[in-house]
Parts: C-alpha cells; sequence; structure tokens
C-alpha cells in the first residue's frame, strides 16, 4: 500500500487493542450486580429481580432513540431490556434499572455509576469488549447487554425513519444527551464496513482461523458503537510493531497515552512542524513526493501511515482480511537502528540506549512479539502481522485524511474525503493516508485505536508487554528532570497545559 514507519534517524512510526487507544469518561452517580444486594451475603447473588430472555442486540445510541419513542408514544412497557451474564446466561434487569440506564444514556454518559438495590454500581459503555457493570465495593464485573424487546417496540431504523420523516429534530450532540440529525444519519447507515451492500466474500480468506475471526468480530463490534461520530481506518503492518509499542510505552510513560488499547503510529511532535495536517501532505506529495518515491519519501513516511477504509476491502492492491496474517512492511531501513535512534529521540540517555534496545527485544520475544528483522526472534506462529484500527471523529477527518490511490496520489473522486466517509456508499474499494500527528492521536476525543495481533500468543500477551514494558522505560526516564527534557523535546518544545513532570501512567487518559 505505500507508506509504512518511519525514517530512521528521528523516528519510528493503531490501535486497539486497542486503543484505543483511548476513550472519554462520564461520570454521575451507580448499577447492578445483583450480588450483595442488601440483606444477602457477600458474594451470593439474589437472583430474585432478573428473569431470563432473549431478543435482537442493541447498541446504546439505538436504545437512546427507542427509549424517547416509547416516552412520545406513551407506551406503558419499556421496549428495551437491559440484560446481564450470569453464570446460568443472559437474565433480564428489571424495569426499574432498565430506566435508570435509559436515562443516563439520554443524558449523553456512556460511563456512569448506579445504585442499585443498597449497592452502588459502575456502568461502563465504552469497554472494548462490550458493556460491563462492577459492584463498587467487591470489584466483581459482569457484561452487559440491551436487547430490543421485539413487538413491544419499534427496531432502531423504524425510529429513525420515524424521526427523519416528521422532521423532527433529534437534538445537539451526543456530548450532551441528544443525538444531532448527523449523528442519527450515520448511525442509521450502520457500521462502515457494512455499508453499500458490502459482500462477506472477503473474509472467506480467515476460515479455519478462530483467532483472526474472532478480531475481526471484534472490530465490527467497535464500529457498531462508534459509527454515529467516528469515521474508521485500517492500517496493516508488521515488523514496525515494535517500534510502534514502544512509541506507546513512552506516551503512555509521558503523555498519559493509553497504551494498553493500541499502539501509537507516530509519537514526535516536531516531526509535524512541516507537514501538520493532510491538506499540506497531499500539496506536497503534488509538488515533491509524485516524483520522488511518493509515498516512501521519508517526509512522507514520517507523518503519515496508508489505510483501508472497510474490514471487507477488496482493493486496490490490498485486502484487509488477507493481509492481517503477514502484515504489510518497508525492508528498505535497519530497523535496529530505527529503534535506537528513536530511543535517543525520547531523550533516553546515550550510553543507555543500546543496552535498552536489546532488553526490550528480549521482552519481546519473551512475549511473543515478531523482533526478526531487529535480530531478535521471528514469532513462532509465523503470523508477523498486526491490524490498527483507527476511529477519527468525523469533524476532523479531512484534516488528517485524504483519499488515495496506490503509492500515494490524491485519489480525486473520493475529495473531500469527509463527503464519502458520511455517505452510505461501500467502502470496499479505496485507500486513504492519514497524517498520524500525536497531539490529535493522543487525545481520545479526536482519535481512538484498537489493535489485533495476527499471532495468537502476542495478541493475548500484548497488555502485560506493555506494562513491562512501561516498567522498563520508567526506570530509564525515572529522574524528574529527564521525563521533563524528553516530554519538551518530544513535543517540539512547549508541551501541554495539563503536563507535569510526575510519572504520567497513573494520569492516563483514554
Amino acid at each position: 500500500m505505500g507508506g509504512c514507519i518511519g525514517s530512521s534517524a528521528s523516528r519510528g512510526s493503531k490501535e486497539p487493542e486497542s486503543a484505543p487507544t483511548c476513550g472519554a469518561t462520564a461520570s454521575s452517580p451507580d448499577l447492578l450486580d445483583p450480588g450483595l444486594a442488601s440483606g444477602s451475603d457477600a458474594g451470593v447473588d439474589d437472583l430474585g429481580w432478573v428473569s431470563s430472555g432473549a431478543g435482537s442486540l442493541v447498541t446504546p445510541a439505538h436504545a437512546l432513540l427507542i427509549e424517547r419513542e416509547a416516552v412520545r408514544c406513551s407506551r406503558p412497557q419499556l421496549p428495551l431490556r437491559v440484560q446481564i451474564l450470569l453464570e446460568g446466561g443472559w437474565k433480564d434487569c428489571s424495569d426499574d434499572e432498565t430506566r435508570q440506564i435509559c436515562q443516563y444514556l439520554r443524558r449523553g454518559d456512556m460511563q456512569f455509576t448506579m445504585h442499585a438495590r443498597g449497592q452502588n454500581y459502575s456502568i461502563n459503555f465504552l469497554e472494548p469488549d462490550g458493556a460491563t457493570q462492577m459492584n463498587v465495593s467487591t470489584g466483581k464485573k459482569r457484561q452487559l447487554r440491551i436487547l430490543d424487546r421485539g413487538e413491544d417496540g419499534p427496531p432502531p431504523e423504524e425510529v429513525f425513519r420515524a424521526r427523519s420523516h416528521s422532521g423532527h429534530t433529534l437534538g445537539a450532540s451526543g456530548r450532551s444527551g441528544t443525538l444531532s440529525e448527523e449523528v442519527a444519519q450515520q448511525l442509521q447507515y450502520g457500521p462502515q464496513s457494512r455499508r453499500g451492500g458490502a459482500t462477506d466474500h472477503p473474509f472467506k480468506v480467515l476460515e479455519g482461523n478462530l483467532h483472526a475471526k474472532e478480531c475481526f468480530r471484534k472490530f465490527e463490534q467497535n464500529e457498531v458503537k462508534l459509527c454515529g461520530e467516528w469515521a474508521v481506518f485500517y492500517h496493516s503492518y508488521s515488523f514496525a510493531a515494535l517500534i510502534y509499542e514502544v512509541q506507546a510505552a513512552v506516551g503512555s510513560v509521558l503523555f498519559r497515552f493509553r497504551s494498553q488499547y493500541a499502539p501509537l503510529p507516530r509519537i514526535l511532535v516536531k516531526d509535524f512542524a512541516e507537514i501538520p495536517d493532510a491538506p499540506i501532505l497531499a500539496d506536497r506529495f503534488q509538488k515533491e513526493f509524485a516524483t520522488n518515491k511518493r509515498d516512501h519519501h521519508p517526509s512522507f513516511r514520517r507523518v503519515a501511515v496508508s489505510v483501508m477504509c472497510s474490514l471487507s476491502s477488496t482493493g486496490p492492491e490490498a485486502c484487509t482480511a488477507m493481509v492481517f496474517i503477514a502484515g504489510y512492511s518497508c525492508k528498505d531501513l535497519s530497523f535496529r537502528s530505527v529503534l535506537e535512534n528513536l530511543l535517543e529521540s525520547c531523550y533516553v540517555p546515550k550510553p543507555k540506549v543500546k543496552e535498552l534496545a536489546e532488553n526490550i527485544i528480549k521482552l519481546s520475544e519473551k512475549h511473543g512479539l515478531d523482533v526478526s528483522q531487529f535480530g531478535g526472534k521471528a514469532c513462532q506462529s509465523g503470523k508477523a502481522g498486526h491490524l490498527l484500527q483507527i476511529f477519527v471523529r468525523r469533524p476532523l477527518v479531512d484534516s488528517l485524511v485524504y483519499a488515495a490511490k496506490p503509492y500515494g496520489p490524491i485519489d480525486e473522486s473520493r475529495m473531500p474525503i469527509s463527503k464519502w466517509m458520511n455517505s452510505n456508499e461501500s467502502f470496499q474499494v479505496g485507500q486513504a493516508r492519514v497524517v498520524a500527528h500525536p497531539k490529535f492521536f493522543m487525545r481520545a476525543d479526536s482519535v481512538r485505536m484498537y489493535v489485533a495481533s495476527a499471532d495468537p500468543t502476542f495478541h493475548s500477551n500484548r497488555k502485560e508487554f506493555q506494562q513491562e514494558l512501561v516498567g522498563l522505560l520508567s526506570v530509564i526516564l525515572g529522574e524528574r528532570e529527564l521525563r521533563q527534557k524528553a516530554a519538551a523535546g518530544i513535543y517540539g518544545g512547549s508541551l501541554p497545559s495539563w503536563w507535569s513532570a510526575e510519572d504520567q501512567t497513573k494520569h492516563e487518559r483514554y
């Protein structure tokens, strides 16, 4: 697809595991572990207020609209059910708890606290693996889901159509508890990779690979949750993984980046001084890069990544499902040099760079990450590919992304790309280039990322790997003055207002 990681001297080069890497939170009062109800023994589930049942899954945004429609039509019975996963399977929550959840969703709260039956429960609809509720006192966590009650309420699509045909405005923004017409339209269109009558044919290459199929299923779930306000892109890579992971760990230590969800494609803010956004990158491509290495030009690589626009993409040149196993990679550079130069750029003391690089490679081998291009071992499965899912908030799409042909030329037929991304067309054919500016990629309100690795071992070990990697860097960057110097150097001299010289890992934001 073109452009991979950065040039050797000043950089290396999503998502998330998820990235997000990121997710904004909202707080308020808490919910519903059926255990620990008042008067019950600790750890014993009181199941008197739940019942079994099944129905069609509903996203929180769809739930909001269905519940509003029920209120508008004065329906006595809630058209939704909230269910909790117990040892015996999914069980309905009571109408009272369901109403409370709908009230929070109506306000736009996706993470909140509720009080039920004498206990406080933390509810989180932003979890990468699905909604959860946690008993605040015990820390016990269970999965939640929202179901359409079926014939008792209209399907989410009908609610959207009714609103649209009546001219009823859905509000301004999900953050204020209402949905704008634009967001409602995107939710009606549905997940990006399913739009325009997209075919499942590309997924046939995943048959027999249960791990890969599960990774793609979770990516699809993320699209369902976020399609209202976010456009999504898919970046395939392989040997650059260690560079991305190190940058994520540095971001965690210095800038509150939630590295457990996803790696970070770029971290050196100063590299974006000349090319801070997609319009300037496109202009530079036409004037300079088109006749000089195209998207393999070091200045292009330094700031941008190549992406497809659908999980079920068929081209041009790349099929997301097909390239997942091996991943894309450039081999016209020394990866070991890129790693060492990155550590120097992050102000790791020069005498410690080679030893730290060696320790990082050994840590990677321990957790199953392929570091064969760094002088280490290949992963045992031979599946070195990774896929970064990058969500960009829709108002930022034109600033950070341009529609591209293979190797980077602008695809004028899909520009401005925001118009295309906001449509109900198929996204199975079409590449793009994303300016991976750290000032946006480290902000949860701008970009969210999740990652999947084709190698099952590293995929399952990644969070632990990041914790240990952050630990390695925290020791090296442990001194207050050194952290401040490193952060200022990476950020180009001007630090964000929220930054402080203390270790930032405990302040990570998502």
